[in-house]
């Protein structure tokens, strides 16, 4: 199929044309719709961001479809908001059952714009979109999504994107620069931030992590909020939490998110090893991280690979000092020494030097926290996310 559109790629683009009319203030008549489409189960950021696009987007202007693997996270979150769901499952990546169904939902639903997540579903949108004569926006959330690429598989992917996407949306700088050293042309790729909803971190309700996990009022609590996985760098995290453990008797790691039990198994193993006890915990999965984070003395990211993680916004809204390694967009989001502290990855002694400072100076840390949330508040909220989508949508749709 993909040498059916060698060199192709400005043609496939050119002749798309937009089917639709608009009102005299330049907004349609009837709503563009637009299909979501993503490969992943979550819970996670890639997810989310696919969630609050198809439910915060301006109904009057914009109508979303959502394709998802069935029995998923955000499948169920979906349904929950009233958002019509297709489910879809990829067994393989050369298996053409998944994007002839697609193509089926674009023509019966007479979808205007495809936005897809993740390598895989950029691959068969743009696909579809040039079967169907369909625009489509590819979006990368991360660096390691390009390290998927680099096999004969990836690299056809990435190659048929490049020529076959009407534009690409990443999440942070980096991102961009990385396709740009990939052959994407650089004026077809739209940085837009992510961004979420101030509300549940502005609340102010009564304090309950430590009574829930039977520690006095003035324990400290250091957190992570991530899924268990392999570029989280729970291993440096849980070494970090012994080395602090030797220095302060009054302090508590939490780690909050999905785990992986493949993954989590040798980090388990770690710390049986470091004898660390309670003193480390596994919270999993918890729907209630806003509150979580307003309790925490210093939220810690010890990723290896990102691109914009949504908990530090998250920790930023809630005014929680944030520590993070130094990788992907994060120092696009966090001003070392002023909005948080940032290390390098993979470097446990330098995350607990940090936490150490944090402890030792609690005036200064209010102030990063204080900082990061005021930056927050100017630059990442999901309201602001919602309004650049919606923009860069209608730049497309409007194109003749």
């Amino acid at each position: 199929m993909v040498g059916m559109w060698r060199g192709s790629g400005d043609r496939l683009r050119s002749r798309r044309a937009s089917r639709t009319s608009c009102g005299d203030r330049g907004l349609p008549v009837k709503p563009y719709t637009i299909l979501h489409t993503i490969d992943s189960d979550g819970p996670g950021g890639a997810e989310t961001v696919v969630l609050n696009l198809a439910t915060r987007l301006n109904t009057s202007v914009f109508r979303s479809i959502v394709l998802v693997p069935p029995g998923s996270w955000l499948s169920s979150r979906l349904k929950e908001q009233g958002v019509p769901v297709l489910e879809v499952s990829w067994k393989v990546w050369w298996d053409l059952r998944g994007p002839w169904k697609m193509i089926d939902v674009v023509r019966k639903y007479k979808v205007d714009l495809i936005h897809s997540h993740l390598p895989a579903q950029n691959f068969y949108s743009c696909l579809v979109g040039a079967v169907t004569n369909t625009k489509t926006l590819a979006m990368y959330h991360g660096p390691v999504e390009l390290e998927w690429s680099q096999n004969i598989k990836g690299r056809i992917r990435l190659w048929f994107v490049r020529r076959a996407a009407d534009g690409v949306v990443v999440v942070c700088d980096l991102v961009k620069r990385l396709l740009v050293q990939l052959g994407f042309e650089k004026d077809r790729i739209a940085l837009a931030y992510n961004g979420i909803d101030p509300f549940p971190y502005a609340a102010h309700g009564q304090p309950f992590l430590r009574r829930e996990l039977g520690l006095p009022p003035e324990h400290r609590l250091v957190g992570m909020i991530a899924n268990v996985r392999p570029s989280k760098g729970y291993d440096v995290f849980v070494q970090a939490c012994a080395e602090v453990c030797k220095k302060h008797s009054d302090v508590t790691f939490l780690a909050v998110g999905d785990v992986n039990e493949e993954v989590a198994a040798p980090i388990k193993r770690m710390h049986e090893k470091l004898s660390l006890g309670n003193r480390f915990r596994f919270l999993g999965f918890r729907s209630d991280v806003s509150r979580i984070l307003k309790e925490l003395n210093v939220f810690v990211l010890a990723s290896t690979s990102e691109g914009m993680p949504l908990a530090i916004l998250e920790a930023m809204a809630a005014g929680t000092p944030v520590i993070s390694t130094n990788c992907g967009g994060i120092p696009e989001v966090i001003d070392h020494e002023r909005t948080g502290l940032l290390v390098s990855p993979s470097d446990h002694n330098a995350l607990s030097e940090a936490i150490s400072r944090l402890f030792a100076d609690p005036e200064y840390s209010g102030k990063l926290g204080t900082q990061a949330q005021d930056k927050f508040y100017k630059e990442f909220t999901l309201d602001g996310m919602i309004e650049r989508y919606e923009k860069l949508y209608l730049s497309y749709l409007r194109q003749r």
